[in-house]
């Protein structure tokens, strides 16, 4: 299936990354190996004008985790879990 990708920001500058389908998924890149509070700021700006299933940030960070119900993966278990149809 395809689904569209977009881009999304906001005047004030918040943004995110790729948006997936029809607002489903939401998906932050970050450099860092620890993800914090800060580095979810657009996610969560996007979540409040969205109806969004999924938000996703894709780092460097070893371990999955889930910060603000916000889902921090490896780039490389995102790529997988991508290829594998579990993202969208």
């Amino acid at each position: 299936m395809e689904y569209p990708v977009a881009y999304w920001r906001t005047s004030s500058g918040f943004e995110v990354d790729f948006v997936l389908g029809d607002h489903q998924v939401a998906i932050k890149v970050k450099s860092t190996d620890n993800v914090n509070p800060r580095h979810l700021k657009g996610l969560r700006a996007f979540a409040e004008e969205y109806t969004v299933e999924k938000q996703i940030v894709v780092s460097n960070d070893p371990y999955p985790q889930l910060v603000d119900n916000i889902l921090v993966l490896l780039y490389k278990v995102f790529l997988e879990r991508l290829w594998a149809g579990e993202i969208i």
